[in-house]
């Protein structure tokens, strides 16, 4: 699977600029601010995932011990 975001150039700066200013980029990262963006909304897309897969399992561990019979 290919994920892509198309960001306008009109608001690009913008976009670059805040995902930076939320992520705590600093002249002294050693990144481009475009490259740290990038970073950071891929690190976020797999955080989500994660948090998408630890919900899924916590869900299924509820219901098979709901269906236990324990008494």
């Amino acid at each position: 699977m290919t994920l892509s975001i198309n960001i306008p150039d009109a608001v690009a700066t913008q976009v670059v600029d805040g995902i930076c200013a939320a992520t705590g980029w600093t002249a002294g990262s050693g990144k481009t601010k475009a490259a740290w963006a990038k970073e950071q909304v891929i690190a976020a897309v797999k955080r989500m995932a994660a948090n998408g897969i630890v919900k899924d399992t916590m869900t299924t561990s509820k219901a098979a011990m709901d269906a236990a019979a324990i008494t």
